[in-house]
């Protein structure tokens, strides 16, 4: 375990040093990180609410200047419905979702709403700004389709920034991975990312999260939605950063592989089995 000594009141004259960040994917373009087994951006149960730390919030408070912890933190909240869809917090922390793939009579869900300071600045950047946008679930349940997305900037398909798909995409994606444990055979872990270039409209829906959300509402999408663990999620301005996108997903994806490796923090997890609600 590694530990960070704050020495205040000390002020560095050799501005060459290297900074020390909260968590080892920071930079000066970081904007939100959702990491719920980081001791920055932990937070209890599951209920509507519930305020979700953004572990960024200082690199992007200085993008953004006023703004605190508090306004750049994000929000829970939900459709639940016994029966119809199941929120549990793992042993490890992770948010597990269980849709039900016979019993939902309504648009169930359960997400986080990052704060909109950050979608305002997103949007307002799009067009000259590049992005990285990462998000680490385990899939415990696959749906039948079509299926929502799980993190996403976006209201319709006139305005769109991160865009809902299987996996993320955006406008202008230059850039993808998707790397699935077990070659996708469920359970799996999941890691995925894209860079994107550009935005469409003034999308405001910024939701991160399983279920029906946004346009993926109604009959044609009720019990047909994944199953998932919510383990973190990462949106870098590139451009502030100055950092490329194969640096930045070669960093966040040697995170991933050591966060579920034999020895991570995230091995191990368990959870309810889905069939428990069918």
């Amino acid at each position: 375990m590694g530990f960070k000594t704050v020495l205040t009141g000390t002020k560095f004259a050799d501005t060459s040093l290297p900074i020390i960040r909260n968590d080892g994917i920071l930079s000066k373009g970081s904007l939100f990180l959702f990491d719920p087994s980081h001791s920055m951006g932990a937070f209890e149960g599951t209920a509507s609410g519930v305020v979700v730390p953004n572990v960024a919030w200082k690199e992007a408070a200085a993008l953004m200047p006023g703004e605190t912890a508090e306004s750049l933190s994000g929000k829970v909240f939900h459709n639940l419905a016994a029966g119809e869809i199941m929120v549990e917090r793992t042993p490890k922390k992770g948010v597990h979702i269980i849709n039900s793939l016979i019993n939902q009579t309504a648009d169930r869900n359960w997400y986080v709403q990052p704060s909109s300071k950050i979608a305002t600045y997103m949007v307002a950047n799009g067009a000259t700004h590049k992005f990285y946008v990462s998000l680490w679930v385990r899939r415990t349940r696959r749906g039948v389709g079509p299926a929502g997305s799980s993190f996403h900037l976006f209201n319709n398909p006139g305005n769109m920034f991160i865009a809902p798909s299987e996996g993320l995409n955006g406008i202008g994606r230059l850039n993808y991975r998707a790397s699935d444990t077990n070659g996708g055979v469920v359970p799996h872990d999941r890691f995925t990312n894209t860079d994107i270039n550009g935005v469409t409209g003034t999308p405001s829906t910024f939701q991160l999260g399983a279920g029906m959300m946004t346009s993926y509402t109604g009959a044609t999408y009720r019990n047909k939605q994944n199953s998932l663990i919510l383990y973190r999620a990462y949106i870098e301005d590139l451009t502030v950063s100055g950092r490329t996108y194969a640096e930045v997903d070669a960093l966040d994806y040697a995170l991933y592989q050591a966060a579920f490796a034999a020895d991570g923090r995230y091995h191990g997890d368990t959870n309810t089995d889905p069939s428990m609600l069918p």
